[in-house]
Protein backbone atom coordinates (compact mmCIF):
# COMPACT_ATOMS: atom_id res chain seq x y z
CA UNK A 1 0.00 0.00 0.00
CA UNK A 2 1.01 3.48 -1.23
CA UNK A 3 1.59 6.36 0.93
CA UNK A 4 -1.29 8.37 -0.39
CA UNK A 5 -3.83 4.81 -0.07
CA UNK A 6 -2.66 4.75 3.67
CA UNK A 7 -3.60 8.54 4.09
CA UNK A 8 -7.01 8.09 2.44
CA UNK A 9 -7.20 5.30 4.44
CA UNK A 10 -6.21 7.02 7.66
CA UNK A 11 -8.71 9.60 7.27
CA UNK A 12 -11.73 7.58 6.02
CA UNK A 13 -11.58 6.12 9.75
CA UNK A 14 -10.85 9.15 11.44
CA UNK A 15 -13.82 10.85 10.11
CA UNK A 16 -16.18 7.56 10.95
CA UNK A 17 -14.47 7.49 14.40
CA UNK A 18 -14.78 11.72 14.88
CA UNK A 19 -18.49 10.88 13.90
CA UNK A 20 -18.75 8.57 16.80
CA UNK A 21 -16.82 10.65 19.37
CA UNK A 22 -19.54 13.51 18.10
CA UNK A 23 -22.47 11.28 18.77
CA UNK A 24 -21.41 9.87 21.74
CA UNK A 25 -20.41 13.51 23.38
CA UNK A 26 -23.35 15.25 22.33
CA UNK A 27 -25.85 13.31 24.87
CA UNK A 28 -23.08 14.62 27.61
CA UNK A 29 -23.21 17.90 26.40
CA UNK A 30 -26.46 18.42 26.54
CA UNK A 31 -26.84 17.50 30.30
CA UNK A 32 -23.68 19.86 31.13
CA UNK A 33 -25.29 22.55 28.83
CA UNK A 34 -29.03 22.63 30.51
CA UNK A 35 -28.13 22.76 34.00
CA UNK A 36 -24.06 22.43 34.59
CA UNK A 37 -24.17 18.43 35.35
CA UNK A 38 -21.35 16.63 34.28
CA UNK A 39 -23.09 13.58 33.43
CA UNK A 40 -20.64 10.94 33.79
CA UNK A 41 -23.49 8.23 34.07
CA UNK A 42 -23.78 8.82 30.27
CA UNK A 43 -21.08 6.27 29.79
CA UNK A 44 -23.48 3.80 31.44
CA UNK A 45 -26.55 4.31 29.41
CA UNK A 46 -24.11 3.71 26.78
CA UNK A 47 -23.24 0.19 27.68
CA UNK A 48 -26.68 -0.68 29.49
CA UNK A 49 -28.37 0.40 25.09
CA UNK A 50 -25.39 -1.26 23.78
CA UNK A 51 -26.10 -4.44 25.59
CA UNK A 52 -29.21 -4.60 25.31
CA UNK A 53 -29.37 -3.91 21.96
CA UNK A 54 -27.13 -6.96 21.35
CA UNK A 55 -29.46 -9.09 23.07
CA UNK A 56 -32.30 -8.10 20.81
CA UNK A 57 -30.52 -8.70 17.67
CA UNK A 58 -27.92 -11.77 18.81
CA UNK A 59 -30.18 -13.84 21.47
CA UNK A 60 -33.71 -12.82 20.46
CA UNK A 61 -33.51 -12.01 16.45
CA UNK A 62 -34.88 -9.04 16.19
CA UNK A 63 -34.37 -7.07 12.83
CA UNK A 64 -32.32 -4.12 13.65
CA UNK A 65 -34.47 -1.45 13.35
CA UNK A 66 -36.84 -3.03 16.11
CA UNK A 67 -33.59 -3.97 18.11
CA UNK A 68 -32.55 -0.01 17.58
CA UNK A 69 -36.16 0.76 19.46
CA UNK A 70 -35.98 -1.33 21.95
CA UNK A 71 -32.43 -0.31 23.04
CA UNK A 72 -33.02 3.11 22.86
CA UNK A 73 -35.99 2.72 25.03
CA UNK A 74 -34.20 0.83 27.61
CA UNK A 75 -31.58 3.83 27.35
CA UNK A 76 -34.65 6.15 27.60
CA UNK A 77 -35.95 4.80 30.96
CA UNK A 78 -32.29 4.32 32.57
CA UNK A 79 -32.10 8.15 31.68
CA UNK A 80 -35.15 9.54 32.90
CA UNK A 81 -34.46 7.37 36.37
CA UNK A 82 -31.34 8.67 36.62
CA UNK A 83 -32.93 12.15 36.27
CA UNK A 84 -35.38 12.19 38.62
CA UNK A 85 -34.23 10.07 41.11
CA UNK A 86 -30.28 11.25 41.63
CA UNK A 87 -29.79 14.46 40.03
CA UNK A 88 -32.89 16.06 40.66
CA UNK A 89 -33.26 14.64 44.04
CA UNK A 90 -29.25 15.65 44.88
CA UNK A 91 -30.04 19.67 43.21
CA UNK A 92 -33.21 19.40 46.06
CA UNK A 93 -31.03 19.15 48.71
CA UNK A 94 -28.40 21.55 47.33
CA UNK A 95 -25.93 19.44 46.16
CA UNK A 96 -22.87 21.34 45.01
CA UNK A 97 -21.19 20.16 42.09
CA UNK A 98 -18.90 17.71 43.83
CA UNK A 99 -21.81 16.07 44.99
CA UNK A 100 -23.62 15.93 41.59
CA UNK A 101 -19.92 14.76 39.86
CA UNK A 102 -19.69 11.79 42.58
CA UNK A 103 -23.08 10.46 42.26
CA UNK A 104 -22.80 10.31 38.55
CA UNK A 105 -19.83 8.47 38.88
CA UNK A 106 -21.42 6.47 41.38
CA UNK A 107 -24.01 5.47 38.96
CA UNK A 108 -21.65 5.14 36.36
CA UNK A 109 -19.61 2.50 38.50
CA UNK A 110 -22.95 1.02 39.15
CA UNK A 111 -24.05 0.29 35.91
CA UNK A 112 -20.66 -1.12 34.69
CA UNK A 113 -20.99 -3.59 37.63
CA UNK A 114 -24.46 -4.61 37.03
CA UNK A 115 -23.58 -5.36 33.20
CA UNK A 116 -20.82 -7.16 34.14
CA UNK A 117 -22.48 -9.35 36.88
CA UNK A 118 -25.45 -10.21 34.26
CA UNK A 119 -23.13 -11.07 31.11
CA UNK A 120 -19.62 -11.45 32.37
CA UNK A 121 -16.54 -9.34 31.57
CA UNK A 122 -16.32 -10.84 28.24
CA UNK A 123 -17.23 -8.14 25.28
CA UNK A 124 -20.30 -8.39 23.05
CA UNK A 125 -20.20 -7.54 19.00
CA UNK A 126 -22.21 -8.09 16.06
CA UNK A 127 -21.37 -8.85 13.03
CA UNK A 128 -21.89 -6.01 10.20
CA UNK A 129 -21.37 -9.04 7.16
CA UNK A 130 -21.01 -7.19 3.95
CA UNK A 131 -21.23 -3.65 4.87
CA UNK A 132 -17.35 -3.62 6.00
CA UNK A 133 -16.66 -4.72 2.34
CA UNK A 134 -14.74 -1.84 0.97
CA UNK A 135 -16.71 -0.05 -1.98
CA UNK A 136 -13.53 -0.06 -4.33
CA UNK A 137 -11.85 -3.25 -3.38
CA UNK A 138 -9.57 -3.52 -5.51
CA UNK A 139 -8.46 0.12 -5.14
CA UNK A 140 -6.64 -0.72 -1.83
CA UNK A 141 -9.00 1.97 -0.13
CA UNK A 142 -10.84 0.25 3.48
CA UNK A 143 -14.04 2.89 2.54
CA UNK A 144 -17.43 0.72 2.64
CA UNK A 145 -20.61 1.19 3.11
CA UNK A 146 -20.65 0.84 7.32
CA UNK A 147 -18.97 4.03 7.41
CA UNK A 148 -20.93 6.44 5.28
CA UNK A 149 -23.77 5.22 7.24
CA UNK A 150 -22.26 5.98 10.52
CA UNK A 151 -21.24 9.66 9.20
CA UNK A 152 -24.51 10.26 7.36
CA UNK A 153 -26.51 9.04 9.99
CA UNK A 154 -24.79 11.15 12.73
CA UNK A 155 -25.41 14.23 10.09
CA UNK A 156 -29.08 13.77 9.84
CA UNK A 157 -29.01 13.10 14.25
CA UNK A 158 -27.39 16.28 14.23
CA UNK A 159 -29.22 18.38 11.90
CA UNK A 160 -32.73 16.98 13.48
CA UNK A 161 -31.84 17.92 17.11
CA UNK A 162 -30.22 21.34 15.98
CA UNK A 163 -33.49 21.92 14.24
CA UNK A 164 -35.95 20.59 17.53
CA UNK A 165 -33.47 23.08 19.45
CA UNK A 166 -33.92 26.13 17.19
CA UNK A 167 -37.35 26.08 16.19
CA UNK A 168 -39.58 23.68 18.46
CA UNK A 169 -41.48 24.84 21.72
CA UNK A 170 -40.10 22.73 23.72
CA UNK A 171 -36.40 23.31 22.22
CA UNK A 172 -36.66 27.27 22.19
CA UNK A 173 -37.57 26.63 26.07
CA UNK A 174 -34.38 24.28 26.58
CA UNK A 175 -32.20 27.12 25.42
CA UNK A 176 -34.06 29.68 27.92
CA UNK A 177 -33.52 27.15 30.93
CA UNK A 178 -29.96 26.69 29.58
CA UNK A 179 -29.62 31.09 29.47
CA UNK A 180 -30.63 31.77 32.85
CA UNK A 181 -32.52 29.41 35.21
CA UNK A 182 -34.57 31.69 37.12
CA UNK A 183 -35.91 34.09 34.05
CA UNK A 184 -37.44 31.13 33.12
CA UNK A 185 -38.92 30.28 35.97
CA UNK A 186 -40.70 33.89 36.14
CA UNK A 187 -41.78 33.25 32.66
CA UNK A 188 -43.89 30.22 33.31
CA UNK A 189 -41.08 27.47 32.24
CA UNK A 190 -41.10 24.12 33.74
CA UNK A 191 -37.57 23.53 34.42
CA UNK A 192 -37.99 20.20 35.73
CA UNK A 193 -40.51 18.84 32.87
CA UNK A 194 -37.33 20.60 30.54
CA UNK A 195 -34.70 19.00 32.52
CA UNK A 196 -36.43 15.30 32.02
CA UNK A 197 -37.34 16.03 28.29
CA UNK A 198 -33.06 16.78 27.88
CA UNK A 199 -32.10 13.84 29.82
CA UNK A 200 -34.73 11.41 27.69
CA UNK A 201 -32.86 13.14 24.61
CA UNK A 202 -29.18 12.34 25.56
CA UNK A 203 -30.06 8.71 26.61
CA UNK A 204 -31.97 8.28 23.50
CA UNK A 205 -28.89 9.11 21.69
CA UNK A 206 -27.06 6.53 23.78
CA UNK A 207 -29.02 3.56 21.88
CA UNK A 208 -27.57 4.68 18.24
CA UNK A 209 -23.94 5.25 19.43
CA UNK A 210 -24.04 2.04 21.30
CA UNK A 211 -24.79 0.30 17.92
CA UNK A 212 -21.75 2.03 16.37
CA UNK A 213 -19.67 0.43 19.19
CA UNK A 214 -21.78 -3.34 18.18
CA UNK A 215 -20.98 -3.07 14.82
CA UNK A 216 -17.64 -1.59 14.54
CA UNK A 217 -15.36 -2.21 17.63
CA UNK A 218 -17.46 -4.36 19.79
CA UNK A 219 -18.52 -3.22 23.81
CA UNK A 220 -17.15 -4.10 26.52
CA UNK A 221 -17.85 -3.35 30.78
CA UNK A 222 -14.86 -1.77 31.50
CA UNK A 223 -15.24 0.48 28.67
CA UNK A 224 -17.68 2.80 30.22
CA UNK A 225 -15.03 5.08 31.40
CA UNK A 226 -13.14 5.26 28.01
CA UNK A 227 -16.30 5.91 26.62
CA UNK A 228 -17.70 9.03 28.81
CA UNK A 229 -14.20 10.10 28.88
CA UNK A 230 -13.98 10.11 24.91
CA UNK A 231 -17.13 12.19 25.40
CA UNK A 232 -15.95 15.11 28.06
CA UNK A 233 -12.96 15.65 26.18
CA UNK A 234 -15.21 16.28 22.70
CA UNK A 235 -17.49 18.41 24.70
CA UNK A 236 -15.15 20.59 26.38
CA UNK A 237 -13.15 21.14 23.32
CA UNK A 238 -16.56 21.68 21.06
CA UNK A 239 -18.18 23.82 24.15
CA UNK A 240 -20.56 23.69 26.15
CA UNK A 241 -23.94 22.69 24.76
CA UNK A 242 -22.80 23.38 21.31
CA UNK A 243 -23.94 21.13 18.72
CA UNK A 244 -21.66 22.55 15.56
CA UNK A 245 -18.77 22.04 18.75
CA UNK A 246 -19.30 18.71 19.50
CA UNK A 247 -19.33 17.41 15.74
CA UNK A 248 -16.34 19.42 14.77
CA UNK A 249 -14.75 18.48 17.73
CA UNK A 250 -15.34 14.64 17.43
CA UNK A 251 -14.34 14.68 13.80
CA UNK A 252 -11.23 16.46 14.77
CA UNK A 253 -10.24 14.50 18.04
CA UNK A 254 -11.09 11.19 15.27
CA UNK A 255 -8.94 12.37 12.46
CA UNK A 256 -6.17 13.63 14.65
CA UNK A 257 -6.00 10.01 16.53
CA UNK A 258 -5.49 8.63 12.97
CA UNK A 259 -3.41 10.65 11.63
CA UNK A 260 -1.43 9.95 14.90
CA UNK A 261 -0.88 6.37 13.56
CA UNK A 262 1.01 7.69 10.33
CA UNK A 263 3.87 8.47 12.57
CA UNK A 264 3.54 6.43 15.57
CA UNK A 265 2.37 3.56 16.92
CA UNK A 266 -1.61 3.21 17.69
CA UNK A 267 -0.94 3.37 21.46
CA UNK A 268 -0.25 7.09 21.26
CA UNK A 269 -3.33 8.07 20.20
CA UNK A 270 -4.81 9.35 23.45
CA UNK A 271 -1.16 11.20 23.93
CA UNK A 272 -2.76 13.25 20.55
CA UNK A 273 -6.24 13.58 22.17
CA UNK A 274 -5.15 15.20 25.48
CA UNK A 275 -2.35 17.36 23.61
CA UNK A 276 -4.82 18.92 21.48
CA UNK A 277 -7.66 19.08 24.89
CA UNK A 278 -4.46 20.73 26.43
CA UNK A 279 -4.12 23.44 23.30
CA UNK A 280 -7.75 24.08 23.50
CA UNK A 281 -7.96 24.80 27.79
CA UNK A 282 -4.99 26.93 26.85
CA UNK A 283 -6.28 29.37 24.31
CA UNK A 284 -10.02 28.83 24.13
CA UNK A 285 -10.73 27.43 27.82
CA UNK A 286 -14.45 28.27 26.83
CA UNK A 287 -14.49 25.26 23.84
CA UNK A 288 -14.06 26.02 19.67
CA UNK A 289 -18.07 26.82 19.99
CA UNK A 290 -18.48 27.90 23.07
CA UNK A 291 -19.24 31.55 25.51
CA UNK A 292 -17.17 32.43 27.68
CA UNK A 293 -19.54 33.03 31.29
Amino acid sequence: MDQSTLLINLLTDGITTGALYALVAIGFSLLWWLGGIIHLAHGGVIIAAGYAGYVAVGLWGLPLWLSLLWAMGVAVILGLLIQHFAYHKMLERGAGEMGMLTISLGILICLEYIVTLIFGPEGVMLDSFSLRTPIFPTSGYILDSFSLIVVGAVLLIFLALFLFIKYAQTGKQMRAVAENTDLSLALGISTGRIAMVVAAVAAALAAPASFVYLYSRGLEPYEVIHIVLMAAIVAIIGGRGSLPGALLAGMIVGVAESIMVWFFAAGWREFMTFTLLYVVLLFRPWGLFGKPR
